[in-house]
């Protein structure tokens, strides 16, 4: 009965930080390193107290696919950094199970995103803070990008809604 009630709450927890990491990301267009970490230390508890046997060395596997695929993807300038960080702890929680749902629901989402973003959304965002650009074509960049830890929130998001039944 107490496993339960700490599976329920490490799970609300991973729903928080999720939360988190989007406002984050859509305010600032920066994700906070602990919040990937603390995402990623927070599912211990979860293997421990989850009522079902949680499938954890696949689940790293998996974390760790999506990471070197996002590093790449970060080394040609198409993700950055905290997206990639923020993907590869929502990989550890999502297992190879859910893995490619994850990825295709976070793609959907991203593209959604994409469009908001490029018409009626760009005008509710405010505008990126230019130091974190090194020159101006950095700049026009920034304020053009996608604030991806959205998306990447809510497939998480839906993978904790999965995890809770």
């Amino acid at each position: 009965m107490a496993s339960a009630f700490i599976n329920h709450v490490t799970i609300f927890m991973f729903v928080g930080l999720l939360a988190w990491a989007a406002i984050s990301d859509f305010r600032t267009y920066l994700i906070p390193n602990s919040i990937s970490l603390s995402i990623s230390v927070l599912y211990p508890a979860h293997v421990i107290a989850s009522p079902v046997a949680v499938d954890w060395p696949h689940a790293a596997l998996a974390a760790l696919v999506v990471l070197a695929v996002g590093f790449a993807l970060f080394a040609m300038r198409y993700a950055g950094g905290g997206d990639v960080k923020l993907a590869a702890a929502v990989a550890l929680w999502v297992g190879p199970a859910y893995l490619p749902a994850f990825l295709v629901l976070t793609t959907i989402a991203g593209g959604a995103l994409a469009v908001a973003t490029a018409t009626h959304l760009r005008f509710l965002r405010p505008l990126p803070d230019l130091a974190l650009a090194p020159d101006e074509a950095s700049a026009l960049k920034l304020r053009t990008s996608v604030p991806y830890g959205v998306a990447i929130a809510l497939g998480g998001a839906w993978i904790a809604i999965q995890i809770f039944n």
